[in-house]
């Protein structure tokens, strides 16, 4: 018992990475000597400082794992530690078949529905709404010692994000046990130390990072095939001591467990709406999600994003090394074809990545939700990963691992869409389709604040959606399938039998998203009422690219300095656009139609792709005309800038002036006849040739203004307005120049 309580004490006075790696040589010390009398007093006693100094920061004492980014040798001993075969778990698992000891978890680290369904009354069906909640006594969550290290090191990445966390921090007490149950968190990004890497290579990975590719390895099966039968005895933790021995050797339970809470920690966290909406329904849970909406402004914790999409990398891979077969069909509720556990996390994942684009706030950084995009592309692109990428966090292959990549370099065609991937597209079609459209409702609301990030972003969205012809192909089959009706037959008649799912899943995934204390997007209210991927309306991602685009042209000229790789990034995501949009815009929803018959509906659409500058030879009449903002558009390559400005200045004065384009327009009150008197006396006194030379001039220039006037009213009443800007196109310039040396070339020679 002493040394136990002396070994909790070092623990927590360790405060550096000298003393934090004396600390865990002592900690493998103990347990080395204790390992065959089943230490109670060390989980007792020195157990929970263990786990506060590992994942826990303060502003006085960085963690363990956030040291240990510092110091290779503090690294070394925590990974021997830490490992799935090392000695703490190894003890953890020993004390777990003797039942030596149950810990309760504190409640106000728990994601907050998770809170509100434990404070519940008990109900028989509650523990079936998530395994974690079996474990449930009373009002607390009983869990064993391996289960109890494993909701720690899920609560470590999103801790920086807590409330509870972030309002206790600057209260901390004294070292006891009352310090553990109030565990705060500030913890920072968990980068590899500066200089620890040469310029040029892959920085190596956190310490973080390495501990859950080793679990994911230990814990979770890495086939797709079917799981082990499951035991008869119903939920993950609803057994009794007995039966522990029989748990712990079932992988597929430790599996489950281990996902469900990195899942719950990671992608449900603070959801308004955590579960799906039939079993919402079905346990009658009341969760007051609209009371807590605001929890969703929070931006992910800094580093959550590299460890979700680890664990996204790792699961697509064991849906790589057994790709679905192509004439499988989906069910959503068995992933058989699309991997078994991508079902488990296909409605998180959504929901973690549409929250992170709906609700960052405007004036955040764009980096904070660039590590949720990463995680997005990660998922959307599982033909692209390869067992390479993940052999950057094994430990085992950090000494060989320049051999490692020098034998193990992929096919290019592994790395291309297939047909084989088929079904797992279609069974996470959304991800490709409408959180597409969501994702561009936030390039807009940060469009201004950082372009180049934008464009780039939107540039690699569109890379994924062209990359493959057939990929492109599917997703307009299906949105054709989506939108025609059931007694129609088309040729998406093969996918067809997948619009069903599709339907249901949108409703549920973004169950909850229409609420105006929920808003924030830039789409309407009824944004999940329908797939807009390849809708022509307004509120279609065609649209919404053309505007992005046009704004996007005036952010640049604002940036100082190289605007280049902007510039080039405007063109690449042009190009793509036309790879995906042209010959399946306008024909998505109206198949009948040929595309001249859809050009006279919609003028001008069919010149999408056309750019809109004021050449001369190439500006209709309805945009000299200035309808619109025709003149506000940014300046074209094929202007001169300070020219086209002041145009654009006189324009604006001589419309401003002249009353035209104005909504008072229609009041030509002005344009009435004037009717002038003459008096009689001076009838007699008219005569001369300078008189009437004068009422000819008058006459002259009464006509002139009749005519002007009648010009001006015609004018306002069809809203024309004056558009000088087209004397500033270079082509025009160039024209008057030469004209000018060909005049004056031809005075000199005549002369």
């Amino acid at each position: 018992m002493t040394d136990a309580s002396a070994l909790a004490a070092a623990l927590l006075d360790a405060a550096t990475p000298p003393a934090a790696a004396a600390a865990t040589s002592s900690v493998l010390d103990y347990l080395a000597r204790h390992a065959a009398d089943h230490p109670r007093a060390f989980f007792a006693d020195a157990f929970p400082s263990l786990l506060y100094r590992l994942f826990v920061s303060s502003p006085s004492s960085p963690s363990f794992i956030d040291l240990a980014a510092a110091d290779p040798d503090l690294a070394t001993l925590l990974l021997n530690l830490l490992a799935p075969s090392g000695p703490l778990l190894a003890a953890a698992a020993a004390a777990d078949r003797l039942a030596l000891i149950r810990f309760v978890f504190p409640s106000e680290r728990l994601p907050y529905w998770l809170r509100v369904a434990l404070a519940e009354d008990p109900s028989p069906g509650l523990p079936l709404a998530s395994p974690l909640l079996a474990a449930r006594v009373g009002s607390d969550l009983h869990l064993s010692v391996f289960e109890y290290y494993l909701f720690w090191f899920a609560y470590y990445p999103v801790s920086s994000a807590d409330p509870a966390a972030s309002a206790s921090a600057s209260n901390p007490t004294h070292k006891s046990r009352s310090r553990i149950e109030s565990w705060v968190s500030t913890l920072a990004p968990t980068p590899t130390a500066a200089g620890t890497h040469k310029p040029g290579n892959k920085p190596e990975p956190c310490l973080y990072l390495k501990l859950l590719y080793a679990y994911l390895r230990d814990f979770v099966p890495t086939a797709a095939s079917t799981p082990p039968p499951r035991r008869p005895s119903g939920t993950l933790l609803q057994r009794t001591a007995s039966e522990q021995t029989a748990a712990e050797a079932d992988p597929f339970a430790r599996a489950e467990f281990f996902l469900h809470t990195l899942i719950q920690f990671w992608l449900v966290g603070d959801d308004f709406s955590p579960l799906p909406v039939q079993t919402y329904r079905a346990f009658g849970l009341k969760l007051p999600s609209r009371a807590r909406a605001q929890l969703s402004d929070q931006p992910p914790s800094p580093g959550l994003g590299d460890a979700v999409k680890l664990l996204i990398m790792y699961l697509n891979c064991c849906c790589a090394r057994s790709p679905p077969p192509a004439d499988a069909r989906m069910v959503v509720s068995s992933g058989s074809q699309v991997g078994f556990w991508n079902p488990l996390i296909q409605r998180p994942m959504y929901r973690f990545v549409l929250r992170a684009f709906l609700f960052c706030p405007i004036g955040a950084v764009v980096k904070n939700a660039t590590q949720v995009f990463s995680v997005w592309l990660a998922y959307m692109e599982p033909w692209k990963l390869t067992q390479e990428e993940l052999d950057e966090y094994d430990v085992s292959l950090m000494n060989n691992r320049t051999e490692t990549k020098q034998a193990g370099v992929p096919k290019k065609e592994k790395l291309m869409y297939t047909l084989a991937w088929k079904n797992y597209v279609l069974s996470n079609y959304l991800f490709y389709s409408s959180m597409v459209v969501h994702f561009l409702g936030f390039a807009h609301k940060f469009i201004h604040s950082d372009v180049s990030s934008v464009l780039l972003m939107i540039l690699k969205v569109l890379e994924v959606l062209s990359s493959s012809s057939e990929l492109a192909d599917l997703l307009y089959k299906v949105d054709v399938a989506y939108h025609s009706r059931p007694s129609c037959s088309s040729e998406s008649d093969d996918v067809v039998k997948f619009v069903p799912s599709i339907r249901e899943q949108l409703k549920d995934w973004e169950d909850g998203l229409t609420e105006t204390d929920a808003d924030g997007s830039f789409l309407h209210e009824n944004r999940n009422s329908d797939l807009r991927l390849f809708s022509s309306g307004e509120d279609g991602a065609y649209h919404l690219l053309q505007l992005l685009l046009i704004r996007a042209e005036l952010e640049i000229q604002r940036l100082p300095g190289d605007t280049s790789s902007a510039l080039q990034s405007l063109d690449l995501i042009k190009s793509r656009m036309k790879k995906i949009f042209q010959g399946r815009i306008e024909g998505a929803h109206h198949k009948n139609t040929s595309l001249d018959e859809s050009q006279q509906q919609h003028p001008g659409r069919g010149e999408i792709f056309t750019p809109k500058h004021p050449v001369l030879g190439r500006s209709k009449f309805s945009e000299v005309k200035y309808r619109g903002d025709w003149m506000k558009r940014p300046i074209s390559e094929t202007e001169v800038a300070w020219l086209a400005r002041i145009l654009i200045r006189v324009s604006d004065w001589l419309n401003d002036a002249l009353r035209l384009g104005c909504d008072d327009g229609a009041d030509d009150s002005s344009a009435r006849p004037t009717y002038i008197k003459f008096d009689r006396s001076e009838l007699a006194t008219i005569g001369g040739p300078k008189d009437a030379a004068r009422m000819a001039l008058v006459a002259v220039c009464s006509l002139l203004a009749l005519v002007g006037q009648a010009l001006l009213t015609f004018m306002r009443a069809h809203r024309v307005k004056i558009n000088l800007r087209v004397f500033a196109s270079k082509k025009l310039l160039a024209g008057l120049v030469l004209l000018y040396a060909v005049v004056a070339g031809t005075r000199s020679a005549f002369s």
